[in-house]
């Protein structure tokens, strides 16, 4: 076993603070970004009211910390620019859907969204080219964790988004029980979950989301982390191998040391066992409420025990990334004050609020040297943070991991064997594929 940063003590040392966490470009960007600045130095804070005034942004978000931490800026960038911001938020499950049916549709509801990572490719057409608005502010890429920012908001070298958020997969566990940190090879692992597993007491090695829409992405750490992956840099489908075997194998071996409800659990339900002291390790993102409330007594059992692990590394260790990066779609007509508003969001300052208040984790990399983050648990989160993979970000990983989430349940529920599993997922990728496939010269660059 190899010993990881993991103290918890130190990670107490936080206090209050912890972790309360495209193709087309708009011809006339540069010209009107050009004028718009000019303006702007001359008249000082007045210039930037005058922006604004008269005029309504809407923006749309994720329901939870996002919205929320966009709610939280309304009032001063209302003061600042003398226009008025309305927020709407949608759940996950929606949010797709309603972006792409705004575009299609011609609709130009929206000035700014929130877009999750995998969606970048999908949506590049109808998002605004951010490099004339970058140059001109002196917005820089390489202000941005480089793994995070080429996995969310570049695309086919164009900036179409400003990353505002990411989270990497990582396990959390039990300090008392895992002293010295965790397996570095899933059959070490699966062994030891086993070892602590009390079904009789209702403790078990592990708790894992489940539930469809978590499954999924739960397969494609362990997969990537093996070796394999959904196709190659050429499109040419891969899934059909040893690793994707060996994968779906693990996850059926570990469901011995897992909650036998697992598969109907979600996020909030996998982190409270852990929190209730009903399992050794959580494999989670764990900015969606276990950091920060593992260390309140009123809420967690595990107070001061508990740790950050990055998952077992087997042959590369990657691990899932969940990432947003604020665009403006091509049909906004308040370009100008959208880039305002992606400023402000995205800046240091709004970034190290927003961790404060909604426990959001930053991109950029002068967030990860500020006190109380840098040489705590949090350098496991960073380090993570440099690996970990997205989806395709093309239109057909959307459909391919749906049809993942529904044939591995099956395959873990008993309903399906694994040949057929394996069969049915490569046939669900060349059809997704097929359906929607890549634009000519796009590189699968997450394989």
């Amino acid at each position: 076993m190899k010993k990881r940063v993991l103290s918890a003590v130190l990670a107490l040392s936080l206090g209050a603070s912890l972790l309360a966490c495209g193709a087309k470009s708009e011809g006339n960007a540069g010209g009107d970004a050009s004028a718009k600045a000019e303006e702007g130095k001359s008249d000082g804070a007045s210039g930037d009211k005058a922006k604004g005034n008269g005029e309504t942004l809407t923006v749309l978000y994720m329901s939870g910390v996002y919205a929320d931490a966009a709610k939280s800026m309304v009032d001063e960038f209302e003061e600042k620019t003398g226009a008025k911001v309305e927020v709407i938020d949608m759940p996950y499950t929606e949010l797709h859907q309603k972006m792409l049916l705004d575009f299609t549709s011609g609709a130009g509801t929206y000035d700014v969204i929130d877009v999750a990572s995998q969606w970048d490719g999908e949506f590049a057409p109808y998002l605004t080219d951010l490099q004339p608005y970058m140059e001109k502010d002196g917005v820089k890429a390489e202000d941005f964790i480089d793994n995070v920012i080429a996995n969310s908001g570049k695309w086919q070298d164009k900036y179409i988004g400003i990353p505002n958020a990411s989270t990497p997969q990582l396990f959390a566990y039990r300090t008392d029980i895992f002293p010295n940190g965790l397996p570095d090879t899933w059959e070490e692992y699966r062994a030891e979950l086993k070892k602590v597993t009390k079904k009789d007491e209702g403790f078990y090695g592990a708790s894992i989301s489940g539930i469809t829409g978590q499954l999924g992405g739960v397969f494609d750490y362990v997969l990537w982390s093996m070796g394999g992956a959904w196709a190659d840099e050429n499109w040419k489908v891969t899934i059909d191998s040893e690793e994707t075997r060996k994968a779906l194998e693990h996850l059926n071996d570990v469901q011995e040391s897992l909650d036998p409800n697992w598969l109907n659990w979600g996020t909030d339900q996998s982190i409270q066992a852990f929190l209730n002291g009903d399992a050794a390790v959580c494999e989670t993102w764990p900015t969606l409420g276990l950091v920060q409330d593992a260390d309140n007594p009123e809420k967690s059992k595990v107070v001061g025990k508990w740790a950050l692990s990055v998952i077992p590394k087997e042959k590369t260790g990657i691990t899932l990334l969940s990432a947003w990066d604020c665009a403006i779609p091509e049909g906004s007509k308040n370009k100008e004050l959208a880039w305002e508003w992606i400023k402000m969001y995205t800046s240091l300052e709004k970034q190290k609020e927003f961790y404060d208040n909604h426990g959001i984790l930053s991109p950029r990399k002068a967030f990860w040297e500020e006190d109380g983050i840098k040489g705590t648990y949090m350098d496991t989160v960073r380090e993570a943070l440099d690996t970990a993979n997205m989806w395709w970000r093309v239109a057909a990983s959307t459909q391919v991991d749906t049809s993942f989430n529904t044939l591995i349940s099956a395959y873990l529920s008993g309903q399906s064997d694994l040949d057929t599993t394996v069969k049915e997922m490569k046939a669900a990728v060349e059809e997704a594929l097929q359906q929607a496939p890549p634009e000519e010269g796009t590189k699968n660059y997450n394989h």
